[in-house]
């Protein structure tokens, strides 16, 4: 059987290997039931305008901000068990939602708590993915676990269109229908936390720096940041758009996630592949030129389309296009992964990369909702294509240390890196 064999696969590269993609798929499939409907739910419980809308995202991307300070908490904790308690506190956020989510300020709790979890995760993930990578397939191990997750997240994208399938029918979404929708999440979340807790040899238990803070870093940093306004932009006003301009519904929501997880499965792998093969300047420079385009299609949808429907067309394309190019950010990671001196650093670094892009995370959707209501909502994303440009500009600086090519020369690896100097 494919599952068996793939299972005999994972197991011959780590034992806890398949506990791990295991851990991974339940965490997406519980981001693929929330995520699918937090706009919806946003909108039918509260009918928050574009700046309001922004205005939350201050409080949702707050915990990115403060990642460096969360992990410090469990410095001396193994990774997996504070993946585990990140999974929790997610899920407790997550059931918020459905016992009590009519209430704004409550909403605002729980949306903090669903917040926290997922950002403690993010760097964690990262790094313990590339330690089952080895020294030179860091990018193969990254794109491979990223399609594992897009299994979870397709589960998650169909239980919602079972759940919300009835909406088409009567005209709009239920409240049962979202608080059974963040029970099913909570719980799933609770499944990959009692999954980390399971694992035992993976996961670094020494203490780890706390704060790094490093000029050596810089241009990650530049590149965080850049990446952090640009998907604040699709996050916050992508699915806006869809929800409140074109009024579509979770169902819309589940097919586009089905068909961007279907696309990701093939994806995901290959971006490793480059990564590993042409180098992380080259991947992300192609990014950056492929969300010009994107961020184009969104803004002129309205304006080229020859119907309504053709408009909506324009922008569902465009909605999953860029959910697939997510998949090229791997490519700071391992960047940052080859200048780092050694795996300790590397978790910190990669933990204050989060907490910069969520500098700007914090602040691009007010202002984004602020030029939504004076010029409309195509003006952010000409914005948005102007920061793609300058992603790309900071992308084509990349240089990989000689060491690190150097020694994968040595190893024999086909994946070759860029021979820059």
């Amino acid at each position: 059987m494919p599952v068996r064999k793939l299972y005999r696969r994972a197991t011959a590269v780590h034992p806890e290997l398949p506990l791990y993609l295991l851990a991974l798929t339940l965490l997406a499939g519980s981001d693929g039931l929330v995520a699918n409907v937090y706009d919806n739910y946003i909108w039918h419980q509260f009918h928050f305008q574009p700046q309001g809308r922004g205005d939350l995202e201050l409080i949702r991307e707050f915990p990115g901000l403060l990642n460096v300070a969360l992990l410090a908490i469990f410095a001396c904790m193994k990774e997996t068990r504070v993946a585990a308690i990140a999974a929790g506190v997610a899920a407790v956020g997550m059931a918020g939602f459905g016992i009590k989510g009519d209430n704004v300020w409550l909403m605002f709790g729980y949306t903090l708590l669903w917040s926290t979890g997922t950002h403690m995760i993010m760097p964690l993930s990262s790094s313990l993915t590339m330690e089952l990578g080895g020294e030179t397939k860091k990018g193969r191990r990254l794109g491979q676990v990223s399609a594992v997750r897009t299994v979870g997240s397709v589960i998650g994208a169909a239980v919602v269109w079972l759940v919300f399938g009835e909406a088409k029918v009567s005209g709009g979404a239920q409240t049962w229908q979202f608080n059974l929708t963040f029970f099913l999440g909570a719980a799933t979340a609770c499944a990959a936390g009692f999954a980390f807790l399971a694992i035992r040899s993976v996961g670094s238990a020494a203490e780890r720096p706390k704060f790094v803070l490093n000029g050596r870093y810089w241009l990650y940093y530049v590149l965080n940041i850049l990446w952090g306004a640009r998907k604040q932009v699709f996050l916050t006003f992508g699915r806006w758009v869809l929800v409140t301009v074109f009024l579509q519904q979770p169902t819309t929501f589940a097919v586009l996630a089905i068909v961007g997880a279907v696309a990701a499965i093939g994806f995901n792998p290959l971006v490793g592949h480059l990564v590993d093969r042409w180098g992380e300047r080259r991947v992300l420079v192609a990014d950056s030129v492929l969300t010009v385009v994107v961020c184009l299609g969104y803004a002129g949808a309205q304006h080229v389309g020859s119907s309504d429907r053709g408009a909506l067309a324009v922008v569902i394309v465009c909605f999953v296009a860029d959910g697939i190019l997510m998949a090229t950010g791997l490519a700071r990671d391992t960047y940052v992964a080859k200048t780092a001196p050694n795996r300790d650093e590397l978790v910190a670094t990669l933990s204050m990369g989060v907490t910069i892009n969520h500098l700007v995370s914090m602040t691009v959707p007010r202002y984004g909702g602020m030029l939504w209501k004076r010029r409309g909502y195509e003006s952010v994303f000409l914005v948005a294509a102007g920061l793609a440009v300058l992603n790309g500009i900071m992308s084509g600086m990349i240089r990989v240390p000689k060491r690190v090519a150097d020694r994968s020369v040595c190893a024999g690896e086909t994946t070759a890196l860029p021979e820059e100097p």
